[in-house]
């Protein structure tokens, strides 16, 4: 049966799994944001989170919001970039809000590289989608009600910031700040 399906044109042109593609591994930057890997989540309680990770420090950024419009997320990026200053590279998805013609043109006028994930592919944005991954599992595993949701979220980013990370052997504090928060 599964040798029929498989030499069948008709049932390969409708499946659901994408074609498998090598996995891209990025270069480590150099720096703290030098890149960065953005996305959305959600909804959680008519809510969404804008999630932000720095490649080098693995510094987690996650903003609760209420929409997923181009407006917003320049809006949000706008905000972290004041804090953090303007990264050289932003990794993103293909969502509308980063394909629209006013994100291009905020990241044209702050000199930001724009890359872009593989469509359907998500591993290309996999820092942002592993934290969105911890973020949802965390908040549920809190039992967030949506009032709690913005204490619990903080409590969850306190613990990740302090936390050793695998790649970097130090916490993501410990490389942005030099200190543990």
């Amino acid at each position: 049966m599964e040798k029929l399906v498989y030499n069948c044109v008709s049932c390969q042109s409708i499946r659901s799994d994408p074609v498998a593609v090598p996995v891209h591994c990025w270069a480590r930057p150099g720096k703290v944001f030098e890149r960065l890997h953005v996305d959305y989540a959600g909804p959680m309680y008519g809510k969404y989170l804008f999630v932000l990770v720095d490649a080098y420090s693995k510094w987690p950024i996650v903003k609760i919001v209420n929409n997923m419009t181009t407006d917003t997320t320049i809006s949000e990026c706008r905000d972290i970039f004041a804090t953090f200053g303007i990264p050289n590279i932003l990794v993103s998805d293909n969502g509308t809000q980063f394909n629209s013609k006013e994100f291009q043109a905020f990241l044209r006028t702050n000199g930001i590289v724009h890359k872009q994930g593989a469509p359907y592919h998500p591993a290309t944005n996999g820092q942002a989608e592993r934290l969105i991954q911890t973020d949802k599992q965390k908040l549920t595993a809190a039992m967030t009600k949506p009032v709690s949701m913005h204490k619990e979220l903080q409590n969850i980013l306190l613990s990740y910031r302090r936390a050793i990370h695998p790649t970097t052997e130090k916490s993501p504090a410990m490389v942005m700040f030099g200190r543990q928060i």
